[in-house]
């Protein structure tokens, strides 16, 4: 069975007009992940909210705690749901983009307490798998989707935004080998270095902090304060060369 579903997953893949030069694929005991012609990848226990903005339902809706209510996921999916659809359910939430308060800037802090809205995130943040299923996901989203500067294509990029800041929480750090979280770099320094998206640095900056790089851990104590609102993401450095500094710093770490 596990051959069947490897050898579906790789013609899928071939086929597919989306590529990536990274690993392809996440393969659990009950699930697996494929590229399709979305931004993002399909799981095979996607969950599809019932209630969603535009429906009659939705309209009709008295607050936004009852809004909310509409985000989380029922008890029985929860649980048996896998991990890579866990993180699939919370970046599809009705309600996981669109305020303004988050969108217009990157803060990991506001982010954090955006995530505690959602019980897929509280979820997530207890599976053992968490930090390696979070890193499969991102390596197969296509980034060429978030090219043109349509509306809805801004929408998605909220949603990546949101996925790449779940590497800042301690939760899903701690759920990840050296070995991952170089992985994990490697997967965020390609993004910003094809597309340059400056927001991915926040990640990457949080990733070799926790895996207690010696040389981020010297930069972070000699320039404490550009070093602070880089991992808070508060707009832009305030240093202008702490791009290239950090960008350098993660080349040496993926290679260490």
């Amino acid at each position: 069975m596990k051959m069947k579903k490897a050898l579906f997953l790789f013609v899928l893949i071939v086929f597919c007009r989306c590529t990536n030069d990274m690993p392809t694929a996440y393969i659990g005991e009950d699930n697996f992940t494929i590229i399709s012609d979305n931004c993002f990848p399909v799981v095979n226990d996607k969950y599809i909210y019932p209630i969603v903005p535009g429906m009659i339902e939705w309209q009709e809706l008295n607050s936004t705690e009852d809004a909310y209510r509409l985000c989380q996921l029922p008890d029985e999916v929860l649980k048996s749901i896998s991990t890579p659809g866990l993180i699939d359910a919370l970046i599809h939430a009705p309600l996981f983009t669109g305020f303004s308060v988050i969108s217009s800037n990157a803060s990991a802090l506001k982010w954090h307490a955006h995530y505690q809205n959602f019980n897929s995130a509280i979820e997530l943040y207890k599976r053992n798998d968490a930090g390696n299923a979070l890193i499969a996901y991102y390596q197969l989203v296509c980034f060429d989707c978030f090219v043109d500067t349509s509306v809805e294509t801004y929408r998605e990029y909220e949603r990546m935004l949101g996925l790449e800041i779940l590497f800042t929480k301690q939760e899903i750090l701690d759920s990840m080998t050296h070995e991952k979280k170089k992985e994990a770099v490697k997967a965020l320094l390609t993004n910003y270095e094809q597309f340059d998206n400056w927001h991915s640095l926040i990640p990457l900056a949080h990733i070799m902090l926790a895996d207690k790089y010696a040389p981020i851990e010297k930069y972070s104590n000699d320039y404490s304060d550009e070093f602070q609102c880089t991992l808070e993401g508060y707009n832009y450095p305030l240093n202008p060369n702490q791009w290239n500094i950090i960008v350098s710093y993660a080349k040496n770490f993926i290679n260490n």
